[in-house]
């Protein structure tokens, strides 16, 4: 999965455009809810060191937002980790390039973007 693939599914499916805080960080993008704000996701490139693999080299992620019991199940996974730079009982990392089936984080994005509308 790339970026650009999670970008184009976030602007079809709820219209987002990521939003570049980050002067320092160019390549870190949150997704977030036009109405309150909230964020639903954030991309970022990382060092595999920074999500617990070996090597420094730089791999796009994602953050998203899920339930605490799936969270635990989720981060045993292949391609996921816990949260960088969150969390990390409320968000879990997708890490991109090691995910084959767009469809799942397709539904964990729907899932983040919902719990966090309220």
């Amino acid at each position: 999965m790339t970026r650009e693939q999670v970008l184009d599914y976030v602007k079809d499916q709820y219209g987002t455009i990521s939003e570049h805080l980050w002067e320092k960080y160019p390549q870190y993008e949150v997704l977030r809810h036009t109405n309150n704000l909230k964020w639903y996701g954030a991309i970022m490139n990382v060092s595999q060191r920074k999500i617990g693999l070996e090597g420094d080299i730089m791999t796009d992620i994602l953050v998203l937002k899920g339930d605490p019991d799936d969270i635990v199940h989720i981060t045993e996974m292949n391609g996921f980790a816990p949260a960088y730079h969150m969390n990390k009982k409320h968000w879990f990392t997708v890490i991109l390039n090691a995910i084959t089936n767009n469809e799942i984080v397709y539904n964990m994005i729907d899932k983040s973007y919902e719990l966090t509308k309220k």
